[in-house]
């Protein structure tokens, strides 16, 4: 990392902060992505993330690791979108509800498709709601494709506690999902609603 950029950058030099930026562009879309599924939703992630940094980066200690508190910074705005997200959509659909509206279908489509996408939403909330730790390996491994040699840099634990966090982080998304799924026969069980139910804690 450089230095005097970084100087420059905590000064309020914009130029300096774009220069420091280019280099972790594609890490905070990659990360936005991988949370919000959507080009959209990723963009505006991304760009609130960007945000964030600029004004806390006089804050920043450099015993984290830029890189490492980027992804942080990136993680955090993905969580706080999803999170307002599934707020928006369950006023919208109790206000729907309490005007006696059902609403349709957004488009036709393929049942394969619906359930495709439907699959994808629920695998994307289950690891929103896996541990910070957990989220993180399973995230910069499974998704980023990071060694876990470099996951472990960037974490600041050893290789083999990469290792037993991101087996933790699948065990839990197999019964949190396990669980859904026996909870649909009768009423759903989200993910969020099987962690409660475990007297679990969300953490972000």
């Amino acid at each position: 990392m450089d230095e005097l950029l970084l100087r420059r950058a905590r000064e309020g030099d914009p130029e300096a902060f774009e220069r420091l930026m280019t280099p972790l562009e594609g890490l905070i879309w990659r990360v936005c992505w991988h949370y919000m599924g959507e080009r959209q939703a990723a963009e505006d992630c991304g760009q609130e993330a960007m945000l964030r940094i600029w004004r806390s980066l006089a804050s920043y200690r450099e015993d984290s690791g830029l890189e490492s508190w980027v992804y942080r910074i990136a993680a955090n705005c993905c969580l706080d979108a999803l999170r307002k997200r599934k707020r928006e959509q369950a006023l919208s659909v109790e206000n729907l509800a309490e005007q006696g509206f059902d609403p349709p279908d957004p488009k036709a489509d393929t049942e394969g498709q619906v359930i495709a996408g439907a699959e994808q939403a629920r695998l994307r909330e289950a690891i929103a709601l896996l541990p910070e730790e957990q989220r993180d390996a399973l995230i910069l491994t499974q998704l980023e494709g990071l060694s876990y040699e470099r996951t472990a840099q960037l974490l600041g634990v050893s290789e083999g506690t990469v290792k037993s966090r991101i087996n933790r982080a699948k065990a839990r998304l197999r019964e949190m999902l396990t669980e859904e799924k026996k909870g649909s026969a009768g009423r759903e069980l989200s993910p969020a609603a099987f962690v409660q139910r475990k007297g679990g804690r969300i953490r972000s």
